[in-house]
């Protein structure tokens, strides 16, 4: 169990242990032998501490309380655009938080991206930061390869126009023609293809719309993929069937689609899944970190999005990530699970629109919902994984459901995974502090993130 450290309001926290205890601020993690722990907390309590140790843990904990406040008080300005540029889509997963359609359906204005396309250029060019253009979800982006071709074509032209470099990202289920694999892998800088697993996973949680598996497709265009040398993630949704199965799906993502990393996910509680039953807990944590051992020996990254110690985040919310998402109707959309501009009006989430040629942002809403969104639920306030943790999202939102009961699923999975890495990172620590220093002077830190 972590304490905190209430005397300031600090996240500063202490585990104690057998022979050592961790303590932790984000980002930092000290190893301490039991004999000095007690010493260290009792510092750490002071407004001033005296040992540079105590010291560091408090410059951290305070860097962390000021890129969390600046999550809200920075005004926004978004550098990446995330297109969902219609929601049809080829395969029929069971578990699909769009709930998308395997016929044609409204197409995403490409008068409305290279409009927000120039507003995102403007912010790049103030920041110096590249232009990171994301094509995602919604439905499968590359069904109409024509209008795919005019969006990047535009939104480069407005790049180019402007001196800055163009990322190029798109998520995709792999599921396409032979060439348009090959035009897909000369037009992106990442790939981010969809796969549950072996066959017999992918088959039963991602089929095609007529029933079919799609597992031959998604390997051709893992090996076109690689012919280009496009770099290649996987992102994997984990159900209640394959939770169990974490270990067998990594061994086959490595040996037949060879990405650099794999992306985690429990299924969504949403649109097809909504009255779903989720994974239990401690099978997906216990099967997760087997997986991850099995990926690390390939070479590759076995990860997931709702706990990174690596960086200050909470909930998915675009607004606090600088991220302007597109939608069909030319609307940009607070939540990624929005499909369509009706449906961001109706939930009050739309923050920008198209208005005499140019794309224009509601600051008002935008401040509004980020009032909403930032605080954190008083059940988070003693928890050390509050600065790392995407709470429940995207299972439940604040703006419809009010605070989430604690533990929920995800809390517990995020938690559990954090308490894993620091422990790992602990151990690992308390063995080379022996080893080096025989712990002469009781303690040992490590940067484990940059703000």
């Amino acid at each position: 169990m972590w304490l905190i450290n209430q005397e300031h309001q600090l996240p500063i926290f202490w585990q104690e242990g057998d022979a050592y205890s961790l303590f932790y601020a984000p980002g930092y993690l000290v190893v301490a032998a039991q004999t000095l722990a007690a010493g260290l907390w009792q510092d750490l309590q002071q407004p001033e501490p005296h040992t540079p140790t105590a010291r560091r843990l408090h410059q951290w904990a305070e860097t962390a309380v000021r890129a969390r406040q600046a999550a809200l008080t920075t005004p926004f300005a978004p550098v990446c655009l995330t297109l969902y540029l219609h929601t049809q889509c080829n395969l029929g997963c069971p578990y699909c938080y769009a709930d998308p359609s395997p016929r044609p359906t409204p197409r995403l204005e490409v008068t409305a991206v290279y409009a927000a396309a120039r507003l995102v250029a403007e912010n790049c060019c103030q920041q110096q930061r590249p232009f990171t253009l994301v094509c995602h979800g919604g439905g499968e982006p590359t069904l109409n390869q024509l209008h795919l071709a005019q969006v990047l074509a535009g939104v480069q032209a407005v790049a180019a126009a402007a001196g800055l470099s163009l990322f190029r990202y798109i998520a995709t289920n792999g599921v396409m023609p032979t060439a348009k694999a090959y035009w897909l892998a000369q037009q992106f800088d990442l790939v981010g293809l969809s796969c549950d697993g072996p066959a017999a996973i992918q088959s039963r949680q991602r089929p095609l719309v007529n029933g079919q598996g799609s597992t031959p497709y998604v390997e051709r265009t893992a090996r076109i993929l690689h012919e280009h040398q496009t770099p290649l993630h996987v992102r994997v949704t984990i159900t209640p069937f394959s939770v169990r199965q974490q270990v067998e799906i990594a061994e086959y993502i490595c040996r037949r689609l060879q990405p650099e990393e794999i992306h985690v996910e429990p299924v969504y509680h949403a649109g097809r899944a909504q009255t779903a039953v989720l994974p239990d807990t401690n099978q997906f944590v216990d099967h997760f970190l087997q997986a991850q051992q099995v990926a690390a020996t390939y070479g590759a990254r076995w990860l997931t999005s709702g706990s990174r110690l690596q960086e200050i985040h909470g909930p998915y919310c675009h607004l606090f990530r600088d991220v302007l998402h597109l939608v069909p109707g030319g609307a940009a959309t607070a939540c990624f699970k929005t499909g369509a501009s009706p449906q961001a009006g109706q939930q009050g989430l739309q923050i920008g629109q198209m208005g005499d040629g140019r794309f224009s942002l509601n600051r008002p809403r935008i401040t509004a919902l980020r009032q909403q969104l930032h605080p954190l639920p008083p059940s988070c306030r003693d928890c050390f994984n509050q600065y790392h943790c995407a709470r429940d999202c995207p299972d439940s939102c604040p703006l419809e459901d009010g605070e989430t009961a604690v533990p929920s699923f995800r809390c517990q999975v995020q938690k559990k995974l954090a308490q894993a890495q620091l422990t790992q990172m602990g151990v690992a620590l308390w063995a080379k502090a022996r080893v080096q220093d025989g712990i002469a002077e009781g303690r040992v830190m490590t940067e484990i993130m940059r703000l």
